[in-house]
């Protein structure tokens, strides 16, 4: 068991000290309650987000983030603006030989903080298993039985994050936290789960009738590791068609599309053009996400639609 217990603490080690515990995303502008779980309930209608990340292609071993989420409102809008929303998100990160699954429910309590402005408080509640193919791993002793063909190991950790998330037509800022709980992952040094932070804001800027420019940031920053920025800018064309550059400081240049079509239904792409050391012996990063948002045209009952996230 002694090598089982190296290995967790430099999976662990290794993650903090590189900030990867928790996945990141270059579309989080149209990706955001897979972020912050105060996000559920912002539509007037059931959100769903379907999309697969494979990052540092031909790098073995390179991270590879599956994730799905729905969350929408429940009840009806209250006069005083008091609202509720829910959501499920599911994620699956797979680094070799190690992978890990999240799977959480949200509630988010929404109420109006002036007459354009509304808030919302959200948590994330759930577990993320950690899974190791210790069978992939070339050790000196070989015939330790723990390293047996198909042989893995299996921790299963609970999760709890909470969010703030305020917004009105134009502008929105966000802020969450993952790994709240700072768990540790064995009964050994300092391997633990570090909390992630994460902060977030975006503003629309119209440019004519049917064009706005839309700038935002996302700034993370997990303890033991350099603070981490997206900066995106992108041009929306009549809610249809956007596009867009972004920068993340000491990773990637990411060039960025989003398309709607048949009403219900918007397509993301991101590709990320790898600036780090990395690039050396892999490829770029490819993220693609479906949403599908079966919302009316005119918002009514309180909700309001903010054009600098979707």
């Amino acid at each position: 068991m002694r090598i089982l217990i190296y290995i967790i603490f430099i999976v662990f080690g290794i993650a903090s000290l590189n900030a990867q515990q928790a996945p990141q995303y270059s579309h989080y502008l149209f990706n955001q309650f897979q972020i912050n779980p105060a996000v559920a309930g912002t539509k007037q209608c059931l959100d769903m987000r379907f999309g697969y990340r494979t990052q540092w292609v031909g790098f073995e071993g390179a991270p590879r983030t599956g994730f799905a989420s729905i969350n929408g409102f429940i009840g009806k809008p209250k006069r005083n603006g008091v609202s509720h929303g829910i959501g499920v998100m599911l994620e699956a990160d797979n680094t070799e030989p190690f992978s890990k699954t999240h799977f959480n429910l949200a509630y988010a309590f929404h109420f109006k903080m002036n007459r354009e402005m509304r808030g919302s408080l959200g948590l994330f509640a759930g577990f993320t298993q950690y899974r190791m193919d210790l069978s992939t791993i070339l050790v000196e002793d070989a015939s330790d039985p723990i390293l047996a063909p198909g042989s893995s190991s299996n921790l299963l950790v609970p999760e709890l994050s909470p969010g703030f998330w305020m917004y009105n037509k134009r502008f929105y800022l966000g802020a969450s936290v993952k790994h709240i709980t700072g768990r540790k992952a064995s009964d050994i040094g300092n391997a633990r789960l570090l909390p992630h932070f994460n902060l977030t804001t975006g503003y629309s800027i119209p440019m004519s009738k049917t064009t706005s420019f839309i700038p935002s940031v996302l700034v993370k920053y997990v303890r033991a590791a350099p603070v981490a920025a997206d900066l995106n800018a992108m041009i929306d064309f009549d809610q249809r068609l956007a596009i867009g550059l972004g920068y993340r400081n000491g990773d990637a240049v990411v060039a960025l599309m989003k398309f709607n079509f048949l009403n219900f239904f918007t397509v993301g792409y991101a590709y990320d053009m790898t600036t780090s050391p990395v690039r050396v012996a892999s490829s770029n990063s490819h993220e693609i996400i479906l949403g599908i948002t079966a919302c009316p045209v005119n918002s009514r009952g309180g909700f309001v639609p903010c054009a600098a996230y979707d």
